[in-house]
């Protein structure tokens, strides 16, 4: 068989596959988060689970290596799933042993998960609201329902009583959220008070989270809050950072202190595929450097590197102390159609009042796109870009590129700038016909990272070429930098950049 014969032959599988999988469209969203949750699942390469009588089991050994949206059923995982699990009409319960690699959510039903399986994205459970699932020629059309006999209870706590999941970097120590929720206006809208214990600073933060639902598209928020604040926080998430600071040490952040407000009104818009939501709003800071500072001899602990001046004891940059007024505005899209999902999103940020005498503009943008290739195989670009079109940015607008997560030859957030630009490429090649037990089907990726960071001006760029190979939450690269003729090994956690 010729090489074209079989690249269509690829094709023509791919689009019927691809075809086969019915649609969802959220006829009404409703207010809250959970249509929001749902329709960015969809938008996303997913395997879609039909209504049935019966539960929806993934059993040990098994894995999918995509989004799981589970309609008119309850499902129990207790293989490896490598994006979300989303219920709708059901339970989930998380068996022993299982990794879900996103988030586990259930809608119009309860998360159960297991102490002995890892859900590294947490869980959510949206009991007082379900969706109606209606079979339509192209698939299903889902609406909002609402599960209230009586208004929501004025006052509650999430999480263990009101204790919410810790983190842990290099200025904190542990942060320790507790508090508790309270709605108000029928359900429509909530509060959130929190204090936040921070060990190695010995403060306890206050704040405050507001939202309120204005129809069934609409929503106004208001964040203030004293805390500790980091423009490198796109790099890796916050549970992966934790565990790298508390076993390696490595924070892959910089950070300052703040009091800080923001007032925001967003819009959800729906047009065919593509969801959009705009907003508004404005934002005060008042701002003051944060240490480690430069020969500091304490630090917290960590299992390695605690007394490195490169680790746990690495400086913050200093920042221009004094108060930024801001006009917010910016966009998020989401566009989903046979597999392939594009989402973006940017902010804008105009300063009215900032430590230095003229005004800036900076606009802070985050590309991701995904699609499938032949057979299993799939393509991802991941795309970060700041830039400062106008004046010149505080200290504390400042982003950082260097060391695991952005360019790893690099030393660590070495490459400041108000202009910064990362673009990163996956190839996966999941090898089906392997299944190593708990760690699943082995997945190869080659990967290609491309980066600049500056002041004022995009720099020369650095590349770094590797290639993978991914079990379930491990991963294992051989990384190369061609213009240095440098080349290491690296070992991780597969969800972490």
């Amino acid at each position: 068989m010729t090489l074209q014969v079989r690249l269509a032959a690829g094709m023509l599988l791919w689009s019927t596959v691809a075809w086969a999988q019915a649609g969802v469209e959220i006829a009404a969203p409703g207010p809250g988060a959970s249509g929001r949750l749902l329709q960015a699942a969809i938008a996303q390469p997913h395997r879609l689970i039909e209504p049935d009588s019966t539960w929806f089991v993934l059993e040990r050994g098994q894995q999918e290596s995509t989004t799981l949206v589970v309609l008119g059923r309850s499902a129990a995982i207790a293989g490896s799933v490598d994006g979300d699990v989303i219920v709708v009409g059901g339970d989930l319960y998380v068996r022993p042993a299982a990794h879900i690699g996103g988030r586990a959510i259930a809608i119009g039903g309860a998360v159960y998960p297991s102490a002995l399986a890892l859900i590294s994205g947490g869980s959510q459970s949206f009991r007082d609201n379900t969706f109606s699932i209606e079979r339509t020629a192209e698939g299903y059309r889902l609406a909002y329902v609402s599960l209230r006999e009586h208004a929501s209870p004025p006052m509650r706590l999430p999480g263990l009583y009101g204790l919410r999941g810790p983190t842990y970097d290099r200025v904190n120590g542990i942060t320790l959220p507790f508090g508790p929720v309270a709605s108000f206006a029928g359900g429509r809208g909530e509060i959130e008070a929190l204090a936040r214990y921070r060990s190695d600073l010995g403060k306890v933060d206050p704040s405050l989270s507001a939202g309120l639902a204005i129809g069934q598209k609409s929503l106004a928020r208001l964040d203030a809050a004293r805390g500790t604040f980091t423009n490198d926080a796109w790099i890796w998430q916050d549970f992966v950072n934790t565990l790298s600071a508390l076993a390696f040490g490595e924070d892959t952040r910089n950070y300052y202190r703040a009091d800080r407000a923001e007032l925001t009104l967003r819009r959800s818009v729906r047009w065919m595929n593509v969801d959009a939501e705009p907003f508004f709003g404005g934002l005060t800071e008042r701002a003051w450097s944060v240490g480690p500072a430069v020969g500091e001899t304490r630090a917290p602990w960590s299992l390695f590197r605690r007394s490195d001046s490169l680790a746990m004891r690495r400086p913050n940059p200093p920042i221009l102390d004094g108060t930024i007024r801001s006009v917010l505005a910016g966009i998020g899209v989401q566009w989903g159609a046979q597999n392939l999902a594009f989402r973006a999103r940017t902010r804008g940020e105009l300063s009215l009042a900032s430590p230095l005498p003229d005004q800036f503009v900076q606009l802070t943008s985050d590309i991701e796109v995904t699609f499938p290739t032949f057979g299993n195989q799939e393509y991802a670009l991941d795309v970060h870009w700041v830039t400062t079109p106008r004046g010149a940015a505080p200290p504390q607008r400042i982003a950082y590129l260097g060391g695991s997560g952005t360019l790893p030859f690099v030393d660590l957030l070495a490459l400041p700038g108000d202009e910064l630009l990362l673009i990163d490429q996956e190839y996966s090649y999941p090898l089906a016909n392997i299944v190593l037990g708990p760690l699943g089907v082995p997945t190869l990726q080659l990967r290609h990272r491309l980066g600049s960071a500056g002041i004022g001006r995009l720099p020369s760029f650095d590349q770094v070429i590797g290639a993978a190979v991914v079990m379930t939450f491990l991963r294992g690269e051989v990384q190369v930098d061609p213009a240095r003729r440098k080349t290491r090994l690296s070992a991780g956690l597969s969800f972490s950049r």
